[in-house]
């Protein structure tokens, strides 16, 4: 999500949504909900899934603002920076929040469960922190001044965290595009310091995933510039290459890179398996009018996608499906049209050879074959209570996935199935969000 979209919420929604933070502990919270439900599995009973929160100034704690709160806020030394709310959610109901020294968009936990990582989005900082206590472990900025985080990170160990970064925002002159490459930093997972940096092989890279063991890095490129003249982006986008890069993390080797060769698409987000099973996810943006003519057999009363934001709508853009030697294919099958709108989150179940990924202002959830890109499932979370589906993380019992809405409701859907795991749900509020994590 772009950073004005996050600071966007609609008076409609804000009014249903500006629910408090509860003022009791984390231990008073799990007591409350094993009244309520059953005990998760043994696999999922010491798992929680990690929320950023993108409106900490919606949020309350004991009376009092969260960016006020002595305890919640500990980890904020200068509120006049960015600041965002971290929101751990165990599976067995418990829950943890603090505001972190951020303006984050994903957040990742090491293989270990040592340490974690929120990772910065159009702003300089990213944050350590502790995965139990979410206390700050170190706040490092962007590798050159100028530069702004890519929004995502992956974990090549526990030792070391790499980190997509963008560089400074320009239109297209007489230099090559290749001067507005991104880059992607290996750093030391706890300091943060840089290790290595490598180029991303195309401009505004955004979400990365590690494959083959740690070999390759797959990235996701927007590929968006600034019209001529401008600083600003335009809508409809102005895409010069939004494309798929695969380097190698112990060289910075480009090894495969696949170009949509669309000028008004966005490649935001990406899961992968394999250089044969990268599923990637599109955006498109257009006018207000043109979102309101998508909408036009929708007989049922709705309210804007509190999604999005003034003056843009999101328009129908397949997910694709990138194997190595081949071209960017959309999915097929049904549901694979106009349904496919604000595609935001996907994950890739390789037990499976499946893709799950959510569309928020649609409210779906869609779940592809792996070998032949067939959409094999769409679910219409709205009818099962969950609205905006955003983030998706496969959990570590190797049998469920977890859904977050937008705004609030963790659900819980068994993999392969897809059935809902009802018992398993949690209901938290999470003041909006992008992506989340599971450990």
């Amino acid at each position: 999500m772009t950073a004005s979209r996050r600071g966007f919420l609609t008076a409609a929604g804000a009014g249903a949504a500006g629910a408090a933070l509860a003022g009791c502990g984390g231990a008073e919270l799990a007591a409350v909900a094993a009244a309520d439900r059953a005990p998760p599995s043994a696999p999922l009973r010491n798992c929680a899934v990690y929320v950023p929160g993108y409106l900490p100034e919606k949020a309350y704690v004991e009376g009092a603002p969260l960016a006020r709160h002595r305890r919640a806020a500990r980890g904020v030394s200068d509120r006049s920076l960015p600041f965002r709310m971290l929101t751990r959610i165990g599976m067995d109901g418990s829950i943890r929040q603090a505001a972190l020294p951020c303006f984050a968009h994903d957040v990742e936990i090491a293989p270990d469960r040592s340490v974690g990582m929120l990772c910065g989005f159009e702003a300089r900082d990213q944050v350590a922190f502790d995965p139990d206590t979410l206390d700050v472990v170190a706040v490092a900025p962007t590798h050159a001044q100028g530069w702004i985080g890519g929004g995502h990170a992956a974990y090549l160990d526990s030792s070391t965290v790499i980190v997509s970064e963008r560089a400074p925002r320009a239109a297209l002159g007489g230099e090559g595009i290749e001067a507005h490459y991104g880059r992607v930093t290996l750093r030391d997972a706890r300091t943060l310091k840089p290790r290595e940096i490598y180029s991303a092989g195309g401009v505004d890279p955004h979400d990365i995933r590690l494959i083959d063991g740690g070999k390759h890095l797959v990235i996701a490129n927007y590929g968006s510039l600034p019209p001529r003249g401008k600083r600003d982006l335009a809508v409809p986008r102005d895409v010069a290459e939004a494309c798929v890069t695969v380097i190698e993390t112990a060289s910075g080797k480009m090894v495969d890179k696949h170009v949509t060769n669309r000028d008004d698409v966005e490649l935001r987000h990406l899961a992968a398996g394999s250089r044969e099973r990268i599923f990637a996810i599109q955006a498109r943006l257009g006018s207000p009018a043109e979102g309101d003519a998508a909408m036009r057999e929708e007989r049922i009363a709705y309210e804007s996608d509190l999604t999005g934001e003034a003056g843009l709508a999101y328009l129908a853009a397949p997910t694709l499906k990138i194997a190595r030697g081949a071209a960017p294919r959309a999915m097929t099958g049904k549901g694979a049209g106009p349904r496919q709108r604000h595609g935001l989150s996907i994950a890739y179940d390789a037990a499976r050879d499946q893709a799950i990924a959510t569309f928020p202002t649609t409210h779906r959830v869609m779940v592809f074959d792996g070998a032949s890109g067939a959409t094999l499932r769409e679910i219409d979370t709205s009818r099962l209570g969950l609205r905006y589906p955003c983030g998706v993380t496969l959990l570590p019992d190797g049998a469920h996935y977890a859904v977050a809405g937008y705004w609030e409701n963790l659900f819980v859907f068994e993999r392969g199935t897809h059935r809902l795991a009802r018992d398993l749900c949690l209901y938290p509020v999470f003041f909006g969000h992008s992506h989340i994590t599971s450990a």
